[in-house]
């Protein structure tokens, strides 16, 4: 507990305004791991906790990145985390990018969204940093698997995301490993 505080505390950097107390990394670790313990030993049923982390994450945030930031949290879309798999999808051909759980989260929103932009991807995949959604599509095309048909924002429009015929292979190919 005593080290996931620290790696809490290291919100003081980003905190907008005087930082809390050198303890409030431990207090919200402690605090959210007596959530989490309590609900598991109220011995429900079917006990989510994936359904406490928009709510948990907002306690997180508060004391760092105030009260907006903290509302902001509770409407992050949630992604259930990846089911183990028994072997790897078969892709097209050898790729030099890895296929993370974002990277297939992209290119299964991208199937669902194309033509879509940064933005919308991003939204569709559950990725919260803007930056991260940009370095992981570029890193796509430039492997070849997705294409900006949009002007980008160096000509002041939108890109636009659309899955290549190798993409639109992988995209396959992963949806029926998720079955």
């Amino acid at each position: 507990l005593a080290k996931l505080g620290r790696y809490v505390e290291e919100g003081r950097e980003a905190s907008r305004s005087e930082p809390p107390s050198p303890l409030t990394g431990e207090a919200i670790v402690g605090a959210v791991a007596g959530i989490v313990h309590a609900r598991i030993l109220e011995g429900r049923r079917r006990l989510r906790l994936l359904d406490l982390t928009n709510q948990l994450m907002s306690v997180i945030v508060t004391p760092y990145l105030g009260t907006a930031a903290a509302r902001r949290e509770l409407e992050v879309p949630v992604q259930p985390p990846p089911t183990p798999r028994r072997s790897a999808p078969k892709l097209p051909k050898p790729l030099s990018v890895r296929i993370t759980y974002r990277t297939m989260r992209v290119l299964l929103a991208l199937g669902e969204h194309p033509g879509g932009s940064n933005r919308e991807i991003a939204r569709a995949a559950g990725i919260t940093d803007q930056g991260q959604a940009s370095k992981l599509l570029m890193r796509l095309e430039r492997e070849g698997l997705v294409r900006n048909a949009g002007g980008g924002h160096a000509r002041g429009a939108a890109n636009a995301w659309w899955l290549t015929r190798q993409g639109e292979q992988l995209r396959r190919a992963l949806e029926e490993q998720d079955g």
